[in-house]
């Protein structure tokens, strides 16, 4: 099954589930096992397109099932997912020079629309700054897909030996302090130096995953009705920019308030 998803397009985060699954279950030796065999239609891929999006997705969820298997930790999973994030930053430049040119390009594009809307001088000034985004903005969807391969395989382990308990571990999801500083630095510079614009897209997405969890927790502990989850995520179709921004800003709220922890109280 791992190699199946793996050669399917698009379909390499659910062949990573099944690697974090059998780390998750059985332990490192044979989920390397596993791993190794499923990394080969990526091999392929990188060997017919230059393409590496298979293998950073299938080692980014074992990375991290190999730190909840050792940790006992999703938060500290979910937070080294950047350096899925920051490797494929830095291994598609050097890896990768077709998908580079794709985004030189995309950038080319919008610098010129952006000529058209805005000041010459405003355009020529945010010029340095699209391509980073691009290629920033690129790894932090694949780095997307191997968290979510992540939660997938650690879905199936509960309902193989747990089952309430992936349920009753992401509604309290909530990243450590020290991340959330990390996260922060990186902003602040990033808004002031277009060499580390790549870096905030991928230091962000712990924090989009952590607010996902923080509206699954407040909705379950309101006994609230599945219609407001539904409401939710239909919501994402249609503001998909803004919601990504609510939800990064209520993570960092909780860290500071902990919401789910007054409601409780409260309750």
């Amino acid at each position: 099954m791992a190699v199946l998803f793996a050669v399917i397009p698009l379909m390499y985060w659910v062949s990573a589930a099944v690697v974090a699954l059998v780390i998750l279950s059985q332990g490192l030796n044979k989920g390397l096992n596993v791993m190794l065999v499923a990394l080969l239609p990526g091999i392929a891929w990188f060997a017919a397109q230059q393409d590496i999006t298979a293998i950073i997705v299938i080692l980014g969820s074992a990375g991290m099932a190999s730190v909840i298997r050792v940790s006992a930790s999703l938060p500290k999973a979910i937070s080294l997912s950047a350096l899925a994030g920051l490797a494929c930053v830095w291994l598609l430049p050097l890896l990768s020079p077709q998908w580079v040119e794709l985004l030189q390009q995309g950038a080319q594009e919008y610098g010129k629309a952006l000529e058209g809307r805005m000041d010459a001088q405003a355009a020529q000034a945010f010029q340095p700054w699209i391509f980073p985004m691009l290629l920033g903005g690129i790894s932090a969807i694949l780095q997307l897909f191997a968290i979510g391969g992540l939660l997938l395989g650690r879905y199936w382990q509960a309902k193989l030996y747990n089952p309430s308990g992936f349920k009753a571990e992401f509604h309290t999801l909530r990243l450590p302090y020290w991340y959330v500083a990390i996260a922060l630095g990186v902003f602040f510079i990033s808004a002031s130096d277009p060499s580390w614009v790549s870096l905030m897209p991928v230091i962000l997405v712990p924090l989009f995953i952590m607010g996902i969890s923080l509206v699954h927790g407040v909705i379950a502990m309101g006994q609230l009705s599945s219609q407001w989850l539904m409401a939710f995520y239909i919501s994402f179709l249609f503001f998909l920019p803004y919601m990504y921004a609510l939800l990064i800003l209520v993570a960092l709220l909780d860290v500071l308030f902990d919401f789910r922890k007054r409601l409780k109280d409260t309750a």
